[in-house]
């Protein structure tokens, strides 16, 4: 994938981060998005690291519709990661591109959508992410904490007292959660994952390195030890170490 040094603008309504939970934006002239057909599941290494984005990227896919939000199909790639997130979950969250140059997100209506380019910017000159390896596990992660938040439904009534900070720290321990029972391999996460902490961000509200990286550890040990995720208040989200010693030792 080419590493593209372009800062996307921040969306309206969105964080100015790299990924958030946002609300709807008002609908537009567009046709609403089907359901995308459901694919196989493939495992991690089938991945293809470098073919992030959609066919629609050439001009050649229709714009549309999905929760409001103007977007194209997702590339093969990206929606079969989400595939198997679902998969883990019996859950039914819709992926798709965003037209918008944008971190990836979640909206009401359990749609999650990233860009290209938008990812492409955000491993390149946000995290540095120079070790290809890391590539798809950090996509996992990524997309499972999107998934969360349509998983937790944090945009419901229920959950409007929640502070944002809890509800980010919720998901990324979802996605280490995730991660676990799709057995996907953190190592060598938590560096990147903590460059995403609001110490290194013009927006707040996710939560210090220390605390999203304790976070995602947090949900991979709840994981391994079968106990039930949820959707509590983080606890002991700074009690985690750094990082994971071996390829085949939990985060």
């Amino acid at each position: 994938m080419t590493l593209l040094m372009v800062v996307p603008a921040p969306a309206a309504d969105a964080a100015d981060d790299d990924w958030d939970a946002v609300p709807s934006p008002p609908s537009s002239a567009g046709v609403e998005a089907p359901a995308p057909a459901e694919t196989p599941a493939v495992r991690p290494s089938e991945i293809d690291p470098n073919r992030l984005a959609s066919p629609a990227a050439a001009g050649s896919a229709q714009v549309f519709l999905a929760c409001g939000e103007r977007a194209m199909a997702p590339s093969a790639k990206i929606r079969d990661i989400v595939a198997r997130i679902n998969g883990v979950w019996g859950s039914d969250v819709r992926v798709y591109q965003s037209i918008a140059v944008e971190g990836p997100h979640a909206i009401r209506g359990g749609c999650i959508f990233y860009n290209s380019t938008g990812l492409a910017t955000l491993f390149g000159s946000r995290l540095s992410l120079n070790d290809p390896t890391m590539l798809t596990p950090m996509l996992y992660a990524i997309f499972a904490h999107e998934v969360g938040h349509e998983f937790h439904r944090d945009f419901d009534r229920s959950r409007a007292a929640v502070p944002n900070q809890i509800k980010e720290l919720e998901a990324d321990r979802f996605a280490g959660f995730t991660m676990q029972k799709l057995e996907v391999p953190a190592t060598g996460i938590s560096p990147y994952w903590s460059m995403t902490g609001d110490e290194f961000s013009t927006a707040t509200g996710h939560g210090s390195s220390e605390q999203r990286v304790g976070a995602f550890k947090e949900g991979w040990h709840e994981a391994e030890w079968n106990r039930a995720e949820n959707s509590e208040s983080v606890t002991a989200a700074t009690q985690e170490s750094i990082a994971p010693e071996d390829s085949t030792a939990a985060p």
